[in-house]
Formats: structure tokens, sequence, C-alpha cells
């Protein structure tokens, strides 16, 4: 059985991310100085974790284990191991599931986003007409980014257009991308945005003040189902499954509804014939962020007054609090399989490691994960040298699929660069001038593949 921990984030002030054994409730580690705003933080890759800091324009980095970049050398793990300057504080943050690239959105609607083996801030661009209140990849491919804000919008971006190599760095500046998709159906700010698994099939929920849920097709674009509560929501969260879908109200409440048929069951309150749900009660302020354990067995809900319940997902009682995991409002819950280098027993309570996993933790992978400064500023050259391009690990431990996904963007805009500078790609115009044909034939390529899961 695997060991599952949950990261606890905050927004208080002199704040910290802890780290604690979903099974037992033990206070496993501390990650100090994290004062993120809610959806603000998140983890990169296979080994960081990334937090935006409340009102204050910087990004914290922080690893598993002891490491050094180029800039800077980690005394302890706990320690903040990098910190990077923006422009403007981000609202919100999002990282691709291998980690390449980092989202982030702005108080002024501004969405930002950086590759992480470099440090380049790749692109930004006006996305929406208030502050930008959270963002989510799609898993596994982290093809598609969805933005929520405060105008009440949901936006569906689509990262091959985002990042398209054949603009130039004056059409990137001027010329914000069209979204693939854009939806306006809540009234009120959005506050939480979920993908489920499915990839180019999946379905997207979003969640809002105005007290409803909607079910949408990232395939299609189009509104599947709306969903009403009695009280605001302000996250969401599904099961591994997408089988039944959990909200977080304002008051305290969650809200359990199913996806795929009736909820049996359990002893929640609330009659389902009635309500459509079944509510799960014991929080006195509001649920700010929610997540659920990998084999389905238990929910873990963070709440303004700082505590965190573990819940069992088929009775729907309450099994555990953690009545430390932050000194104020949680903003943040990720749960996960116990990281392999996770420091153990560091500002931890309860039994400690046995001494091959501490001295493991201590040592470290051999090859981490590419982490360069973020550059602060669009076309600045980052922490990486133009002449030394993305660098990308290749340890053997993933097969040739997943080396080409991790780095297929990075090779894509290399080639893209180097057919512009070909004869043979370039493509003669009426007029005589010259377009690269490469990249445009790729976007054409996977817009007929979305056209025909679109009618399929």
């Amino acid at each position: 059985m695997h060991q599952q921990v949950a990261l606890i984030g905050s927004s208080v002030d002199g704040g910290n991310v802890t780290t604690w054994d979903v099974s037992t409730g033990t206070l496993l580690a501390t990650y100090k100085t994290n004062v993120s705003p809610r959806n603000g933080f998140c983890r990169m890759g296979r080994d960081y974790l990334i937090g935006s800091q409340l009102g204050k324009g910087s990004l914290h980095f922080w690893s598993w284990h002891k490491a050094s970049t180029g800039t800077c050398h980690l005394l302890h793990p706990d320690h903040v191991l990098q910190r990077a300057f923006t422009v403007e504080p981000m609202q919100a943050i999002a990282a691709t599931a291998d980690g390449m690239y980092v989202a982030g959105g702005g108080a002024s609607g501004t969405i930002y986003i950086w590759a992480t083996g470099s440090g380049q801030l790749l692109r930004s661009w006006p996305a929406h007409y208030k502050a930008v209140t959270t963002l989510v990849f799609t898993q596994h491919s982290g093809g598609l980014l969805l933005s929520g804000g405060e105008d009440t919008v949901v936006s569906t971006w689509l990262l091959m257009d985002v990042l398209d190599a054949s603009l130039s760095q004056q059409a990137m500046q001027q010329q914000p991308p069209t979204p693939l998709y854009s939806w306006s159906e809540h009234t009120l700010p959005v506050t939480s945005i979920h993908v489920g698994a499915g990839q180019a099939n999946a379905i997207a929920i979003t969640a809002s003040l105005d007290r409803s849920c909607k079910i949408w097709s990232l395939a299609q674009g189009i509104l599947l189902r709306s969903l009403t509560f009695p009280a605001s929501i302000h996250s969401i969260r599904t099961d591994p499954g997408d089988h039944a879908l959990y909200a977080g109200a304002g008051d305290g409440r969650i809200f359990e509804t199913s996806l795929v048929g009736e909820v049996t069951g359990g002893e929640g309150t609330g009659e389902r014939a009635e309500a459509g749900y079944y509510t799960m009660e014991g929080n006195t302020t509001a649920v700010t962020c929610l997540a659920t354990t990998i084999d389905a067995n238990q929910l873990v809900s963070g709440c303004e007054d700082g505590t965190v319940t573990v819940w069992d997902m088929r009775t729907r009682q309450p099994i555990r609090t953690l009545q430390k995991a932050g000194k104020g409002p949680v903003t943040a819950v990720l749960v996960m399989d116990r990281p392999a280098f996770l420091a153990a027993g560091q500002g931890g309570r309860g039994d400690k490691p046995n001494s091959s996993a501490h001295n493991s933790s201590k040592k470290g992978p051999q090859r981490p994960q590419p982490l360069a400064p973020f550059s602060k500023y669009y076309g600045a050259a980052g922490g990486v040298k133009p002449w030394e391009g993305v660098p990308v690990v290749i340890d053997g431990s993933t097969p040739y699929r997943g080396i080409v996904s991790t780095s297929g963007m990075a090779a894509m805009m290399s080639s893209s660069q180097q057919d512009k500078d070909s004869p043979s790609a370039l493509d003669m115009s009426a007029n005589g001038s010259k377009e690269p044909v490469g990249l445009q034939a790729e976007n054409k390529k996977l817009r007929k593949q979305l056209q025909q899961a679109q009618h399929a």
C-alpha cells in the first residue's frame, strides 16, 4: 500500500507548508516561508513545489530534498530553494504535470507562462477583464490551460497557439491569443476549476460564488450539466474516477452529488431525492480547498479557520482532524503518494524514519529536474544562455513517449526555428515573401483532430 501525504498551505504571515501522513495524522515535514493565496500553490513536476506569495510580486520554490541551482545552494530542504520576482502579485499558479511550464494569473487579468528549464517568460497576455482567480492545466498532456476570473468568465487556451513559435516577439506582445473556448454562464466570480481524467474527452467543472457548478465537455466546448447548491461554492474536486463531485461551500458544508447515477450508502445528511446531493457537515467556516486520496477512500478538506479534516468517502463522516495544519486560513491541500526523497522527520513528530530512508532523503535524486531562475520580463534571457537550449533530464526511468511528451514543446520550438532558416521549409507567396510552414502544418493537424473529436 502506498503511503499518501497531504501538503497544507496557508495565507498567514509567517506561515509554512506542512506535510502530513493522511493515514495516521502524523506531521512529517515543514517547508518554511509561505503565504500563498487560494489557488496559488501547486506541485511542479517530480522534484519541486511552487507558491505565489500573497500581496507580493514573488514566487517561492521548495525541493523535497537538499539541492542546488546555479545561483542557490540549499542547506536545509525545508527552506526556500529559489525565489522569483514578477511584475505583479500572482493570484493563481498552475504547472503542467511534467513541470515543464508554469502559468501565473495576476490581479490585472494577465496570464504569464514560463519555461522552467530556461526560466524564460515565454508569453503574457490580457486574458480577463478582472483578476485571474484560478488556473489549471489538463492532466497528463497539459495541452490546454483553463482560466477563471472575477469577471465570471472561464476561458480555455490551446498551449500550441499560446506558444506559437512562428510568431515574432512583437506579435507575441501585440496580438493576444484567441481562446479555444470562452464560457460566460456564471454570474459571479469563478472560484475553482477542476479537470477530470480522459485528456481530449475529459470534462471540466467550474465553480462560482453564484452557488452553481457547471460541467463542460472539453472536446466539444459545450455545457453538459448545471448544478445549483444552497450556498456559494469555494472549491471543487471529483473522485479519481470522476464518479462523484464534491463541492466545498461558504458555510462549511461539503455537497456530494453523483456524476453517473444515484449515490448510495453512507450516513450523510440531506435527502437525495429532493435535494440532488448529500451533505457532509462538521466544518464551521468556508471550505477553501479539497483533495481526494488516490484510492478514493478519503477526502481532505481545508477551511478558513485553519483546520484540515479527513473524511471517509463511503460513510461521509469525519475520521480525523489535523488541528495544527495551518496558523491561518488554509489555501491549498495537495494529496499524493509520498515522494521518494521527502526529507522525513524535519519539524515533525512521531516515529523517526529508518536510516536508509533518511539517508536517501538527504541525498536526493542524482539528476534533479532542471529549474532555472525565472525572468521577470518578456524577452529576458532567464537563467540559461540562448545557445545552451533547454536542459532535459533523460535518466532511463521514463518511457520513450514520456520523454517526447516532456520536451515536445521545446523541441517543436527549436525545430520551427531551424525550419525557418531552411530554404526547403519556406513557402513562396505571390509577392515573393517567405513564411515558415512547418508549425502551421502541425497546428492545422491538431485543429483537425479537435474537430474530429467534436463531431465524434
